[in-house]
């Protein structure tokens, strides 16, 4: 389960940085700084979690359900970004406006293993180096997954493949 919950997790950041990659470069910056800031935020708040409430959120169904639903929103929200038309052009830019939401929660994800993975660090250290990862790492990989897509047409498709797996992905989970 655990592992099906941390291909979830780099599926949704994967789609979060295909998402932004589509933000100019002023945009861009912004979304990675407010990634930083709130990675600096949660650490605080991260280490006063005792590691068995992190295991039990994981394996709760009713948590798991209830994520299962918000993932299915934001799915679906990348999907519907996909496919707008010009025509539809108050829903295309109220659909570009909107980078992803659960980048936060896997940001949760990939901090709970680090800090479990880093013990004699001290806090106050990780907090600061994470939210350094986490500004080069929105900025670097959209970058990255920008030059390396090329065009919009492959992006968008590569978002849509992305989100059908991440829906997917989330009946297996659900249904484990």
């Amino acid at each position: 389960m655990e592992i099906l919950i941390a291909i979830m997790a780099c599926l949704v950041a994967v789609s979060f940085l295909l998402k932004v990659g589509f933000f100019p470069m002023k945009g861009l910056v912004a979304v990675a700084f407010i990634s930083a800031a709130f990675t600096a935020w949660v650490v605080p708040r991260m280490t006063e979690l005792p590691h068995d409430a992190f295991i039990e959120m994981c394996t709760n169904r009713n948590t798991l359900l209830n994520l299962a639903v918000c993932v299915v929103l934001e799915a679906v929200v990348m999907i519907a970004f996909c496919f707008a038309t010009p025509r539809t052009r108050w829903m295309r830019l109220l659909l570009c406006c909107y980078p992803g939401m659960l980048f936060a929660a896997a940001i949760c994800y990939f901090l709970a293993q680090l800090l479990f993975l880093m013990p004699g660090v001290g806090f106050e250290l990780l907090r600061w180096i994470s939210a350094l990862a986490a500004l080069l790492f929105v900025v670097g990989g959209s970058t990255l997954l920008r030059r390396a897509l090329g065009n919009r047409p492959a992006r968008q498709e590569m978002l849509f493949i992305i989100n059908l797996l991440i829906l997917i992905l989330c009946v297996a989970i659900t249904g484990y």
